[in-house]
């Protein structure tokens, strides 16, 4: 998607500037089209042609929440027996959401010209994920199109709900031990060092555990800049790192085989897999399409791995459960329910407990990580915090303890 800045005439003549997202130029005439806006000149956006609002908001990206939104409103409208163009139409002007709006917009003006509703939401990639195209293809050419945005809108709720259940519990200790780091260095670059100052005057030799302090305090206070640069810096290649597809697969296996933070993120991919599984394969789609599907949406190269590898062996005969049980991360119950759905016909239902099981079995294990974690960071900060401050006071005692005798 590219930003174009445009000006045109309006319906009542009136003259209208502004920045509007879509793939290309081509588009961009459908969309003003759709709402009665002649173009007079067009050309690429940049900062320069945008406001402070436009910058903020008008590139925004579709959001799930916003694409769960959608779905349910649709389903309700195609429910009610409206037309699919008046029901995007109706979608379109009540959108809030920039981005969206002008994604409707071309998706009805593809529509109104008698392209199937799949086929326009497949232009749009970034706002309707191969996923969703697919279930849509699948409702439309079954005649079920109510059904399948109802079911479509219940997977994306539980997928948002699992993801945020495992982002929670892995930003929970980073949040807290970064907030503790920044205590510590807040009381190295200004509270040792007026302890410094009132032990000078005591004079005698300082404890060793108060020199070493004191000493790391000057190296903070001498290298502040260069530290926060090296953090910036180190930061920003850090992200970039983790950005690129080497980058993302060294993160995704190092977090696979971390300790507590590993089972959850393993649990909540197995629980992904099988949820998509079972909406695709209910859905009408074929195993081996569904499969393809999965490894798009999955968000993990562990199990993204390990799902070209099930595909494989399916192409050359064997059955889902057969495949999966050759593959360690799947644990054994697994395949093992896997192969009781397939030789009674209902793998689908058996997917659906798989998920619901593991969803479950994620949710336990964070409420429980977060009450394992909790003590083990306040005995971190506390003996870190209080270690720094009882060095400090060593000389008091110490002093305190020689005018006694």
């Amino acid at each position: 998607m590219v930003d174009f800045y445009f000006e045109g005439i309006d319906k009542s003549g009136k003259q209208v500037r502004k920045t509007l997202n879509a793939a290309n130029e081509g588009e961009l005439r459908m969309i003003l089209r759709g709402q009665g806006i002649r173009p007079v000149r067009i050309r690429r956006g940049n900062a320069l042609n945008k406001d402070v609002g436009q910058l903020f908001k008008f590139g925004a990206p579709i959001t799930n929440q916003e694409l769960v939104v959608f779905t349910r409103q649709m389903q309700v409208l195609i429910n009610s027996g409206i037309p699919l163009l008046q029901s995007l139409e109706i979608l379109t002007d009540q959108s809030s959401h920039v981005s969206m709006r002008n994604t409707l917009l071309g998706i009805k003006e593809r529509v109104s010209r008698g392209s199937y509703l799949w086929e326009s939401m497949g232009a749009y990639p970034t706002a309707f994920p191969k996923l969703y195209v697919a279930l849509i293809r699948a409702g439309e050419s079954s005649g079920s199109l109510d059904q399948m945005l109802k079911r479509l809108a219940r997977y994306l709720e539980d997928a948002d709900r699992l993801r945020k259940q495992i982002k929670g519990a892995m930003m929970y200790p980073i949040i807290v031990i970064s907030i503790g780091l920044g205590v510590i260095g807040v009381m190295l670059g200004f509270v040792i060092p007026k302890f410094e100052e009132m032990l000078k005057g005591s004079g005698g030799q300082l404890p060793l555990p108060t020199q070493m302090v004191i000493d790391t305090s000057h190296f903070v206070v001498n290298n502040v800049l260069q530290i926060l640069g090296g953090i910036v810096i180190g930061s920003f290649l850090i992200v970039r790192y983790l950005k690129t597809n080497e980058g993302r697969a060294f993160k995704d296996r190092l977090v696979f085989r971390a300790p507590l933070f590993g089972n959850i993120v393993r649990m909540g991919g197995i629980a992904r897999f099988a949820r998509t599984l079972q909406t695709l394969i209910t859905s009408g789609i074929n195993l081996i399409d569904a499969i393809d599907i999965c490894r798009t949406t999955i968000g993990n190269v562990v199990l993204e791995e390990a799902t070209s590898r099930i595909r494989a062996d399916i192409e050359a005969g064997q059955t889902l459960g057969m495949s999966i049980s050759k593959i360690k991360t799947f644990p054994k119950m697994t395949y093992q329910m896997i192969q009781v759905g397939e030789s009674t016909g209902n793998l689908d239902k058996m997917l659906e407990k798989i998920a619901d099981f593991y969803e479950a079995d994620v949710e336990a294990l964070v409420g429980g990580l977060s009450k394992l974690i909790e003590p083990i960071i306040l005995v971190f900060l506390g003996t870190t915090v209080g270690g720094l401050m009882i060095a400090m006071y060593l000389p008091i005692f110490k002093l305190a303890g020689g005018a006694g005798e």
